[in-house]
């Protein structure tokens, strides 16, 4: 009996190491097969971290039939988000102000303006703005200059002063102040050439339904008829006819306005249009060849999309997109369909919407995950995607999307 006791205890520890040796080299061939040396990578930087983007945003990888194509072009100077982007007469891309690296009262806000040259591939800086902001209304004029009015400054405050960018000498003049300071408002340029911001959050961040217009025969701004409702992170829209389309808005959390309005230049009124099928704030809004509006996306997941006929007031539900798109940016493309990209929870993918179909289909996914990005139809056709904010941070690289 002692024997045999004796020959077990002997035997047991060689067991446990057994074991042990067994579980180890088990475990190297899992980690073998599974790719798991991270030292290695394909031609491209290796598919580990777009891999692990996607598993992170509920992205599927883009499908071998996806359309389209991102390639990456030159850096901006500064990493931005948040800024603006305008296409000039003569083709060049103007960017201006956004938010640069940091949190809360120590982020970069930039008073800095970039140009970007397709023809060169080329990025280069010009005047810089008398005071820094983001969030800011941007409007290409109608003599080619650029009117930049409020925004949120350094101090974290919505902004009432504005100031022209002149393209002849790169310089910036002051013109006059908002009768309100605001930021998280569309503004867009009128027929007549007046340009009308609308809404936004006041520096107490109040949303406004106040609206505002600025002539440039005499630089100054004046108070225009109010919304009906008030609104931030809303969309504005310029209609075929003249009128403005204004649909949703809301503050970061629920609820969010289904309500839409339209406001008549020569009249100075505001009529309710239609309501959306649902409420939407931090969403796209883009005109389509025939006059319609498309909207797509907004704050709280939505994956839907709809169309608005301004000649009938209504609303027709049009093909949901793969994923949520919020804080995304879209684009009608030369061929009239329309392409989002991005979007908040790390989207690195595309879609386009066909009006014909209805339908959204995906795009080979971009470079770089981003949201809070610009993008502009270049006079080629291509579609330059410009910073944003991205998984490593702000982003200053721009990525050229080929149809």
């Amino acid at each position: 009996m002692r024997a045999t006791l004796r020959t077990a205890n002997v035997q047991i520890p060689k067991l446990i190491k057994l074991t042990a040796l067994i579980w180890t080299v088990s475990l190297f061939i899992v980690i073998v097969a599974c790719g798991g040396n991270s030292s290695t990578g394909n031609s491209a930087g290796g598919s580990d971290s777009s891999d692990s983007v996607l598993i992170e945003s509920g992205e599927k990888p883009a499908p071998d039939d996806s359309q389209g194509e991102f390639i990456l072009v030159d850096e901006m100077k500064a990493a931005r988000q948040l800024h603006s982007a305008i296409k000039l007469p003569d083709g060049r891309i103007f960017v201006v102000g956004g938010r640069g690296p940091g949190a809360n009262l120590n982020n970069t806000v930039y008073e800095s303006a970039e140009l970007y040259d397709s023809k060169l591939d080329e990025w280069t800086l010009t005047g810089s703005m008398v005071d820094q902001r983001h969030d800011l209304c941007a409007s290409l004029l109608q003599d080619g200059k650029v009117l930049a009015a409020g925004g949120r400054g350094k101090l974290n405050m919505a902004m009432p002063t504005a100031e022209v960018w002149d393209p002849e000498t790169g310089e910036w003049s002051q013109t006059g102040n908002l009768n309100i300071g605001r930021d998280y408002m569309p503004c867009l340029t009128l027929d007549d050439g007046r340009v009308m911001i609308i809404g936004g959050e006041e520096r107490d961040y109040a949303l406004e339904a106040t609206t505002e217009l600025w002539d440039p025969s005499t630089g100054k701004w004046s108070q225009a008829t109010p919304m009906s409702a008030p609104r931030a992170r809303h969309t504005a829209t310029l209609l075929d006819d003249g009128r403005v389309l204004v649909t949703g808005g809301g503050k970061l959390d629920p609820p969010y306005e289904k309500t839409s309005e339209i406001y008549d230049p020569a009249t100075d009124t505001w009529v309710v249009g239609a309501e959306m099928s649902t409420g939407r704030a931090s969403h796209s809004a883009i005109k389509l060849s025939d006059g319609s509006v498309l909207v797509v996306g907004g704050r709280g997941k939505k994956l839907t999309s709809e169309v608005y006929d301004p000649l009938t007031d209504t609303w027709t539900k049009a093909g949901n997109t793969e994923i949520p798109r919020s804080e995304a940016f879209a684009v009608r493309m030369l061929d009239g369909r329309v392409l989002i990209t991005g979007g908040i929870g790390l989207r690195i993918s595309g879609e386009i919407f066909d009006p014909d179909t209805g339908d959204w289909t995906r795009t080979l996914d971009m470079h770089d995950t981003r949201y809070r990005h610009q993008m502009i139809v270049l006079d080629s056709g291509k579609i330059l995607v410009i910073g944003g904010n991205g998984k490593e941070g702000l982003l200053a690289e721009t990525e050229l999307f080929t149809p």
